[in-house]
């Protein structure tokens, strides 16, 4: 994926309207409040504006998977799991946008160090 296509798909991602369950795998889902995904929203617009930042300037995947790492780790983890459930689904779409491969970091982050490592050991991708 080339910089300026990257850098496209992060301003779309920004742009989009998040946790309102269109999405088809989240249509049965009962969405939070808005005073409750607000601040989630604008922890991954700043994540995706970070991101772009560091594409224009070549910055190496390593720093654009800790960019991820970090906003994630400042999310304090939400109790309901649909919650944490649609918050690494749009940390995904972050990472897809920026040609990164973050399921490592999701499972990790969802399930805990544990089943994160086992999960990676045994994923057949």
């Amino acid at each position: 994926m080339s910089n300026n296509a990257a850098i496209e798909a992060l301003s779309a991602f920004q742009a989009s309207d998040k946790f309102r369950c269109e999405e088809p795998q989240f249509t049965m889902l009962n969405p939070s409040r808005s005073s409750v995904t607000r601040p989630w929203e604008d922890t991954l617009n700043r994540c995706a504006s970070d991101l772009a930042s560091l594409i224009q300037v070549g910055a190496s995947t390593a720093k654009l998977q800790s960019c991820i790492a970090a906003s994630i780790g400042s999310v304090k983890k939400p109790f309901d799991t649909e919650d944490r459930e649609y918050l690494a689904y749009y940390y995904d779409q972050l990472g897809h946008c920026a040609g990164l491969r973050v399921g490592p970091l999701l499972n990790r982050w969802l399930y805990g160090p544990v089943l994160g490592t086992l999960l990676r050991l045994f994923s057949r991708d």
